[in-house]
This record gives C-alpha cells, sequence and structure tokens, in this order.
C-alpha cells in the first residue's frame, strides 16, 4: 500500500468520524431530564446551605468584615448578598435566594432561571465569609449551564424535547459546546484534587484519613465517630482507604473515555464516595455538587431519554442514534 493509499483511507476514516459526530449531535438532545437532575441537585444544595446555616454564621462578622459579607472585590455590586447587606436588607436577600433555588428545583422555564441560578450561586460563593469549595465549583458549573439552558426551550426540565431535531445547527454547537467544557471542568478538578494531594506528607504516606478523623470539626460524632477512628487505627486499612480514594479521584478523569457499562460503575463508585464524605464529615452540601457534577461527567446524552429511566438505570439511546457505540 503506498503513502497516498494510506493518506486517502485516513481521510475518510476521519470524515466518516466527523460524519457520525454530526450525526450524533443533530440527533441527540442534550436537554433531558438527566440535566434537569444536575440543575436541580445543585439548586438544593445552596438551599439547603441557605435555609439550614443561621445567617450570622453564614455571613459571620469580623474585623475583616464588619458587615458579615465579603463586598471587597470589583465585582461586589452584582452580588445579592452585598445588595442586601448595603441596605441593611440581608436576611430579606437570602429568602429571595431561596425562592429563586426553589423554583429551579421544580424545573420551571429553566432558560428563564438559568441566569438567576447563576447570580444566586456566584453572590453565595463571592459573599460568603464561610464557604468551601464546593461553592466555588457550584458558581463555575452553574455558568456553564448557562448558554445550554438559555437555548432551553422545555417549559420544565423533567421533560424530553420534542423539538430539537427543528432546532437550528447552532443550537446542538452550542449546547454540546457547554457539555463539552463541563467534563473538561470536572476532568481538571479530580485530576487536581489526586496530583496535588502527592505533595501532602499525609497523603504520600497514606495516613491523611486517620488525621482528617480526629479533626472534631470534620470527624463524625460518637458512637459513629468511635467507630470509625478504631477501624482507621490499623494502619493498612488507613493505607488502602486513602490511597484509594486518590485512586478513584485519578480513575475518574479516565472514566469519560470508558464504554457505558464502566462509566456506570464509576458513577455509583463516585455517588457512594462523596456520600460517604456527606455522612461521616458533614460536607452535605459539597458532596451534592460532586453528586452532580459526576452525573453530567458521566452520562451520556444518548443514554438517558427520561428520568424514569435514569433513576433505574435503563439508560437507552435517544431516538436516531443507535449507530452511537457505548
Amino acid at each position: 500500500m503506498t503513502a497516498t493509499t494510506i493518506e486517502g483511507a485516513c481521510r475518510r476514516v476521519d470524515r466518516g468520524r466527523h460524519s457520525a459526530w454530526a450525526r450524533y449531535i443533530a440527533a441527540v438532545s442534550p436537554f433531558s431530564p438527566v440535566l434537569g437532575l444536575v440543575r436541580s441537585i445543585l439548586a438544593a444544595a445552596a438551599l439547603l446551605t441557605l435555609v439550614l446555616t443561621p445567617t450570622d454564621q453564614l455571613f459571620f462578622r469580623s474585623a475583616t468584615f464588619p458587615s458579615g459579607t465579603n463586598c471587597a472585590n470589583a465585582t461586589s455590586w452584582m452580588s445579592l448578598f452585598c445588595i442586601g447587606s448595603s441596605n441593611g436588607q440581608l436576611e430579606p436577600a437570602r429568602w429571595i435566594a431561596v425562592v429563586v433555588l426553589a423554583l429551579v428545583i421544580t424545573g420551571i422555564l429553566p432558560a428563564a432561571t438559568a441566569l438567576p441560578h447563576w447570580w444566586v450561586t456566584w453572590s453565595l460563593m463571592a459573599s460568603s465569609t464561610a464557604v468551601d469549595g464546593g461553592e466555588h465549583l457550584a458558581a463555575n458549573l452553574t455558568l456553564i449551564l448557562v448558554p445550554i439552558l438559555l437555548l432551553d426551550r422545555r417549559r420544565w426540565h423533567w421533560s424530553r424535547d420534542s423539538r430539537y431535531g427543528r432546532r437550528s445547527p447552532w443550537v446542538p454547537s452550542i449546547a454540546y459546546a457547554a457539555v463539552g467544557l463541563w467534563v473538561l471542568q470536572m476532568m481538571g478538578v479530580y485530576f487536581q484534587a489526586s496530583v496535588a494531594k502527592f505533595a501532602v506528607l499525609e497523603w504520600s504516606d497514606g495516613t491523611a484519613l486517620w488525621y482528617w478523623m480526629q479533626n472534631p470539626v470534620f470527624a463524625p460524632p460518637a458512637p459513629i465517630g468511635d467507630v470509625v477512628r478504631s477501624a482507621l487505627a490499623w494502619l493498612p486499612f488507613t493505607v488502602v482507604l486513602t490511597y484509594g480514594t486518590l485512586a478513584l479521584q485519578l480513575a475518574l478523569v479516565a472514566a469519560v473515555f470508558l464504554p457505558q457499562r464502566a462509566r456506570r460503575l464509576f458513577l455509583l463508585l463516585a455517588v457512594v464516595f462523596h456520600l460517604a464524605i456527606a455522612c461521616l464529615m458533614g460536607l452535605w452540601s459539597f458532596s451534592m455538587i460532586m453528586i452532580a457534577a459526576d452525573i453530567l461527567l458521566l452520562v451520556r446524552p444518548h443514554e438517558a431519554t427520561s428520568l424514569a429511566q435514569v433513576m433505574h438505570w435503563r439508560l437507552g439511546r435517544a431516538q436516531g442514534a443507535e449507530h452511537v457505540s457505548g
């Protein structure tokens, strides 16, 4: 076979792959109940934080932040909570945020609630003096969803998109670009979360989880805490769990490229992992955000045509996508 023949064959393969991808995004709508489920979980995480955390703790007053809100940066004027704080209406601002998040959870008019959802999530991240990495990630993820949701013509996000095939060709391009950006964001999060820990002595020697469970802020209360600490006192068990955490986080980066059945398994492992963090360390909001992120990371659009199929793992192909392999 000559070089010219090989080059021609490669071009035909490339054209075939491009054609298959073009047919896929034209036939399979990303506006699915999976997207709705992800939005609802993200909104529920922020809503629980706002409802269950007293205002004076969520916006803790100190010498650095006498008003309780972090409003010192150049974009503070955009924050719902900085606007409320400057007018002495911080508590009403909190309940405005709760109403917005409740509307997002119901799924009504996703195109209309996309920007308010991001605004509230970003405001919480930017203005609260008691946030963690979960709120920062949620602000990024809700912003990534804005382009795709502004194109969402469904009345509520739990329904299927019956008009997708009649939309402008720009719609699938923009929507799938947003989904791709989400995937890249989460791959970066997990890669950094795993690799960066190796520079920390306690993670590199396999004892980090033991130390975390000694911290009264994060350790579970007795009697669960006593049982967990007793189990982690056995060094081999601690080392396996610590390195297992690093391995799972790194594996989730590569899991994106695996077949459907393998991705199902990794999604299950990720959900169990984050639920364990929630139960043992009390980081419920963070865990909910990560679970929502993992769903859109590992479930492809053609694998879920209704919410019922997602919840029962009967993940089927959308109409017109039979040619796509898992």
